[in-house]
């Protein structure tokens, strides 16, 4: 049942509309009414074109040319004007919709990234945005009360605002995990993947191989793009029965690769269960948490980090740049790997990042 107050009034024409009936009755040109009124040309033209409302003065005149009352062009201006006021206010109430929704989400970083379609309308907006997140009826307090309260046990950071991001991309996420087929799960041989994980560092070429071994353990990967005003660097979730590890390609390194891989398996291992549905991380937002702190730990146990620290613990006094290769070859990882976990400790070693930056993106498939 439509409530009377959303019921819209038909279109109304306004005078300018019965003024030029008038003047085809005639045959009358604009010229012709505007010498026959008194009235200026320009003054006609606004009136024909609704333009400007009419005056009495202007009533009792169409009344004596046109042979009506000068109630009849009154009613048909206020009519008109009423119906404009209405259209106004509609227009207004598309502008609120479309403003709720681009708060919740970032509307055109997804249609940039061919998430959504290009719409023309507030409807054709609300339609696609429900559809994206498969709701009936467009009410972004489900996030709050079902999703928010999951991020806000593991940061205080997040609002509803910045989470609605968040959780976009992660609704993304989901729906791009749904489409990739897998075998059934098993965490025994994921957990021995996750231990040789350090042998598949020594190069970028290894990476392919990982992730097909990572498939036949029943996780499922994808890459994904973060959104704007998101700072994710991976996620952590399931679907369907299998683990999912989302990485973004925020930093297009493979120090950074491996490391946000690995914490991802951890929360696998470690954490997501019906109290934790999913792990949505920035791993640079310089936040801790027991959570994170485990996730953190186990990682960097999987990339050699203890033994790599352990072994250049002898020269922190100074740089010697020319041991992360012989590092790496002791551990059997690759050299950016080294670095990440010196660069970890102290940002000195960021600058030499670059001498062994491998991209990433391209390797993955």
């Amino acid at each position: 049942m439509i409530a009377t107050s959303q019921i819209r009034p038909a279109k109304k024409f306004g005078p300018g509309y019965f003024i030029r009936e008038q003047m085809e009755l005639r045959d009358w040109t604009q010229e012709e009414l505007a010498e026959i009124t008194g009235f200026s040309q320009k003054h006609i033209s606004e009136l024909l074109n609704d333009k400007k409302p009419v005056s009495l003065d202007m009533a009792r005149v169409l009344g004596e040319v046109f042979n009506t009352s000068p109630q009849y062009w009154m009613n048909l201006d206020t009519a008109y004007r009423l119906w404009a006021q209405a259209e106004k206010s509609e227009k207004e109430i598309h502008a609120d919709i479309k403003s709720q929704i681009y708060e919740r989400m970032p509307i055109r970083d997804m249609v940039k990234k061919g998430w959504l379609p290009r719409t023309k309308s507030a409807e054709e907006l609300v339609v696609v945005v429900k559809a994206f997140w498969d709701w009936k009826n467009l009410d972004f307090g489900i996030l709050d009360r079902e999703y928010l309260p999951c991020l806000a046990r593991r940061s205080s950071a997040y609002n509803q605002y910045n989470a609605s991001y968040a959780l976009t991309w992660y609704r993304m996420a989901q729906k791009r995990a749904e489409a990739i087929t897998a075998p059934a799960y098993q965490k025994g041989q994921l957990e021995s993947l996750y231990n040789r994980l350090y042998t598949y560092t020594i190069k970028p070429e290894y990476i392919p191989d990982f992730l097909r071994e990572l498939h036949q353990t029943g996780v499922k990967f994808l890459l994904l793009p973060h959104l704007e005003k998101t700072y994710l660097d991976g996620a952590a979730f399931f679907s369907n029965g299998h683990p999912v590890v989302v990485y973004t390609g925020r930093y297009d390194r493979l120090d950074h690769f491996w490391f946000t891989v690995a914490h991802e398996i951890a929360h696998i291992l470690l954490h997501l269960d019906e109290h934790t549905p999913f792990i949505l991380d920035n791993l640079q937002d310089g936040e801790r948490n027991q959570v994170e702190e485990e996730a953190n730990a186990l990682a960097a146990q999987k990339l050699k980090h203890p033994e790599i620290w352990a072994f250049f613990k002898p020269f922190l006094r100074y740089t010697p740049i020319d041991k992360v290769e012989e590092c790496a070859a002791e551990y059997g990882i690759h050299p950016a790997v080294v670095l990440g976990k010196l660069a970890h400790e102290d940002p000195k070693y960021f600058r030499y990042l670059g001498q062994f930056r491998e991209e990433v993106v391209k390797w993955i498939r």
